[in-house]
């Protein structure tokens, strides 16, 4: 089964496992209500990515890689937001009347969980309590619409249906979505700048932008709705590009997920480990010996290691063999996985950099950008495993260059 075939499998049953889900809450009965509700191409869609967003929630969620945790928050929104949507759209809405307006104050949460995502990413620093007056502007608000979330469901139709009046004035709602688009705003080129200052790591440092850029995205499309709703030209079905916003987003991370797993488990590659899949690949004791010498000498007179995005098709084409072999190869003569013999080469020169330049001249971090890692978790993992003890603790057992002050811990 190709990738393609894979990512409709996926769609088509995230979309009938969220339906189910749907037809278990027992509708309410408006004899107002004229209109039969329906779904389109478009709400469908909608749905669907929808449900991908709960279910990759959900995944990322239990990862114990922290940051993915609060990408989980993000997509967790995104999700809720667009079946608010789908439901105002299809006219779901009134019978499921609880729905309406539940994401209002959700803008003003996207840019704080996203920056502390990248804050974590980049310099391992997760969400504390110092971070809780970011979520002031969305307490706030969010206590504003109480009094509208605290309706029973046959007022909030009435609302909705023009009988009663809202209980939120007008004013109130209109301060919650231009806030939160200037918030969101501030949030987005904030961003830009914090990532152009870090380190450039390669797939790291593009990962950042892309995330950022659809966030972006997101929120030119929510001001443009605002924008364009006060023109007599303005069609109600151009609100679809605030989901078509929410659904790239989406699908950015459920791609990225797909084709490139290491962006969200903190390492490039790993291989699985040697064993009877290798019995009959046909390569010779010999030839096995001889195709690690061409790969140990392009390692060292290349450092192909530093390279963050390093993988076995890459070997592979250099080396003239197939991604088999390759592994094969790396399995039967460095007595580990491709994972396992690429962090060693960089171990070696990261236990090099760290012995013989001062911390004033390369910090931990980028000791672990220099060698080919992606972020300073994975680094003090690898180096651990190989050398028994922390980079930190290396470098003050073996620098030569730092003086007293400059040694880790005593200018802190």
């Amino acid at each position: 089964m190709g990738k393609s075939d894979k990512i409709y499998h996926f769609s088509l049953v995230t979309f009938l496992l969220f339906s189910r889900l749907l037809s278990n809450f027992e509708p309410i009965q408006n004899p107002v209500y004229m209109q039969e509700p329906s779904f389109d191409a478009w709400t469908i869609l909608f749905l669907i990515s929808a449900a991908q967003g709960l279910l990759l929630a959900l995944v990322f969620g239990f990862s114990k890689y922290s940051p993915n945790r609060l990408l989980a928050l993000v997509l967790f929104l995104f999700a809720l937001t667009m079946t608010e949507y789908v439901m105002y759209w299809t006219g779901y809405q009134l019978q499921w009347p609880h729905w309406s307006s539940i994401s209002l104050a959700f803008p003003f949460l996207f840019g704080p969980f996203l920056w502390v995502y990248f804050r974590t990413v980049f310099e391992q620093r997760p969400l504390t309590y110092r971070d809780s007056w970011q979520f002031v502007p969305f307490v706030l608000f969010f206590l504003a619409l109480l009094p509208h979330y605290l309706l029973p469901a046959s007022k909030k139709s009435a609302i909705l249906l023009g009988i009663d009046p809202p209980v939120i004035p007008m004013w109130v709602g209109m301060l919650c979505v231009w806030g939160s688009i200037a918030h969101l705003l501030g949030y987005c080129i904030w961003h830009f700048v914090y990532i152009r200052k870090q380190p450039n790591v390669g797939q790291t440092n593009r990962w950042a932008v892309l995330l950022n850029t659809c966030l972006f995205g997101y929120t030119l499309a929510y001001a443009s709705y605002y924008i364009l709703v006060r023109f007599e030209f303005f069609n109600r079905n151009w609100d679809y590009h605030i989901s078509l916003a929410m659904t790239a987003f989406i699908y950015l991370i459920a791609i990225a997920g797909y084709i490139q797993p290491a962006v969200f488990q903190g390492y490039r590659i790993s291989e699985s480990t040697p064993g009877v899949k290798y019995r009959n690949s046909g390569l010779t004791e010999a030839a096995i010996h001889s195709l690690f010498a061409k790969l140990s000498h392009l390692m060292e007179a290349e450092y192909l290691y530093r390279n963050a995005d390093l993988n076995l098709d890459t070997l592979a084409h250099r080396l003239n063999a197939s991604k088999h072999h390759v592994s094969q190869v790396i399995n039967a003569c460095s007595e580990g996985t491709f994972f396992d013999y690429v962090n060693r080469l960089r171990i070696e020169e990261a236990k090099h950099l760290l012995a013989e330049h001062p911390r004033s001249d390369f910090n931990i971090i980028e000791v672990a950008y220099a060698v080919g890692f992606n972020n300073k978790v994975s680094f003090n993992t690898a180096f651990k495993k190989v050398t028994g003890i922390t980079p930190t603790a290396f470098r003050h057992q073996n620098a030569r260059t730092d003086t007293p002050a400059q040694q880790p811990g005593k200018s802190r």
